[in-house]
């Protein structure tokens, strides 16, 4: 039988200290183990509420079981950090809050790589895979499993000190560290997410739908839209609303620790509907908003001004 690599308690706190010079707000862990939510992804995928997401079915199976990610994983080392908390606004309309600076993709990828090697030089021979919202990996799952917050009836992780308006990254490893304990939801009877939902995107407590979600259309649907997509109520590109009007957000949001992620200058003034290609590539050079292309940006900007005019 193999024995596992370890972190003991005192490198361990001493990774979390470097974790966050580097701007995470907190680190933690679960270690591996079955995900108690399996049924629950699997009915989501098979109900289509995926929707043209296919890349997610596609991979579920890596989603559901570690060892698919990294033969011999045995933990997963979660981190959180802040974006931005206060409204955004691109062209003149509504920019969710966690696109308004550079591409958290590429921002925290370069800060897991710096913990990575950190890490080895406790325990050189440890395999690491680390991941940003773009790997088979469920963060919020395990974000949760590792004591960092719930996911709450929003589908959002909620922090008791610092709300939802969080980025989220893992890092896979086959080194056993201190874990965390997953505590309960503390959003009670509130149905302020739920109720604010301006296009009842919400099938039940934690799922969504995102053929009615405002942020899949605008950002993830490829194409024309279909004659019944909903009013975007003046979102160009993701939504904020079932964050907006939770009362852990109001009360807890951090400011952004990572200079990084700190809104551009300029977006407010965008002329997006004149944009010619080189315009969107130079305006958008490492964002987050070059997902929906230029072509999806324009489409999202005709479907609020039709919005606008009633037609």
């Amino acid at each position: 039988m193999t024995t596992k690599r370890r972190l003991d308690a005192e490198a361990w706190a001493s990774l979390i200290d470097y974790a966050r010079s580097l701007g995470f707000l907190e680190m933690a862990a679960a270690p591996k183990a079955p995900v108690r939510y399996e049924t629950g992804v699997r009915r989501w995928v098979a109900e289509n509420y995926h929707a043209d997401m296919h890349w997610f079915a596609r991979a579920i199976e890596k989603r559901l079981d570690l060892d698919l990610v990294l033969e011999g994983a045995a933990s997963v080392l979660v981190l959180t950090t802040p974006y931005h908390r206060e409204p955004c606004t691109l062209a003149g309309k509504k920019l969710a809050r966690y696109a308004c600076g550079d591409d958290y993709h590429d921002v925290l990828k370069k800060k897991l790589w710096l913990i990575i090697e950190r890490l080895k030089e406790s325990t050189p021979q440890a395999e690491c895979r680390p991941y940003v919202d773009t790997g088979p990996i469920l963060e919020r799952y395990w974000a949760e499993e590792a004591g960092l917050g719930w996911i709450g009836k929003n589908g959002n992780l909620i922090s008791r000190t610092a709300g939802s308006y969080l980025f989220l990254a893992c890092i896979v490893t086959d080194v056993v560290v201190p874990y965390g304990r997953r505590h309960e939801s503390f959003c009670g009877n509130c149905r302020a997410c739920l109720d604010a939902c301006p296009t009842d995107a919400f099938v039940r407590e934690g799922v969504v739908d995102s053929r009615k979600c405002i942020s899949y259309l605008n950002i993830e649907h490829r194409g024309d839209f279909p004659d019944e997509t909903p009013d975007f109520h003046d979102w160009i590109f993701g939504c904020d609303i079932c964050q907006e009007v939770c009362p852990w957000v109001r009360k807890f949001s951090r400011e952004e620790l990572m200079p990084e992620l700190r809104p551009r200058a300029g977006y407010p003034d965008l002329d997006v509907a004149a944009m010619e290609q080189e315009d969107f590539s130079a305006a958008f050079r490492k964002s987050a908003i070059k997902r929906t292309k230029m072509s999806g940006l324009k489409r999202n900007l005709d479907h609020l001004q039709t919005a606008d005019r009633g037609d």
